[in-house]
């Protein structure tokens, strides 16, 4: 059995601090403009988090590891809409809507994973985990904040599930398979997929070892998550070869 109590800070960069950023909004009577600006009111976000975990012998050959967090956050990265206001300089004439940076949100997450190790014989290995988020992120009284809220929560995947096969065969040769699943994420318009890897390997002597192998086999390609600016950014399907030397390998 372990656990962890653990504290830690994110102190405030130059650009959350002195972002100076203009963007056109709305063409109306009056052209609107949208400013970020980092005003020095910016400060640390904090976090506790709370780990604890239990890895156990099942079977013969099979292990399970079972993890468990809480994760407390305060004073997370937010903007706060301010007073519009007129500027005429640059001319036409034209309104600011202000967006300050400031630490207008809080809140948790909790989650679990766990993952079985087994070895059916001396030459086969299988491994698999799931893992599971829960995000419950919140404004702080007073933050008028619009959508850092739906970004925290929807920027991270609720579930993943992998699972691995590794075979040690005759004449130094090897065979990997892994099958991945990720759930949405719904504030970067990524869909859920599933898609697997698999590596061939040959270790042609004591230093030197070659393999083959495929990534994202199951689909052409899949977003994976999302750009900025743009839409979401697709990972294609590949394949690779790979020569590695080790020099003095035992």
């Amino acid at each position: 059995m372990w656990g962890s109590v653990t504290r830690a800070v994110r102190t405030p960069s130059r650009l959350d601090e002195d972002i100076q950023l203009t963007d056109f909004a709305i063409t109306t009577s009056l052209p609107i403009y949208l400013r970020v600006t980092g005003d020095g009111h910016f400060k640390s976000e904090q976090l506790i988090a709370y780990e604890a975990g239990y890895r156990t012998l099942v079977a013969a050959h099979g292990y399970v590891d079972l993890a468990v967090f809480y994760n407390n956050y305060n004073d997370l990265y937010s903007f706060q809409v301010g007073t519009p206001f007129l500027e005429a300089d640059p001319a036409p004439a034209h309104a600011i809507i202000p967006i300050l940076t400031r630490n207008g949100v809080h809140g948790s997450t909790s989650g679990f994973e766990v993952a079985p190790d087994w070895k059916p014989t001396s030459w086969w290995e299988l491994r698999a985990s799931y893992a599971y988020l829960n995000m419950n992120v919140s404004t702080k009284p007073g933050s008028n904040d619009p959508s850092s809220v739906p970004a925290y929560e929807g920027s991270s995947p609720r579930h993943e599930v992998v699972v691995q096969s590794f075979l040690n065969l005759p004449k130094k040769l090897e065979f990997g398979q892994t099958f991945r699943y990720v759930s949405a994420l719904r504030a970067q318009g990524v869909k859920d997929y599933e898609t697997a890897d698999v590596r061939f390997g040959w270790h042609l002597s004591r230093e030197l070892e070659l393999s083959v192998g495929g990534q994202n086999l199951l689909q052409p390609h899949h977003a994976a998550f999302g750009g900025d600016p743009g839409g979401p950014v697709g990972i294609k399907r590949s394949v690779y070869a790979k020569l590695v030397w080790r020099q003095g390998a035992n």
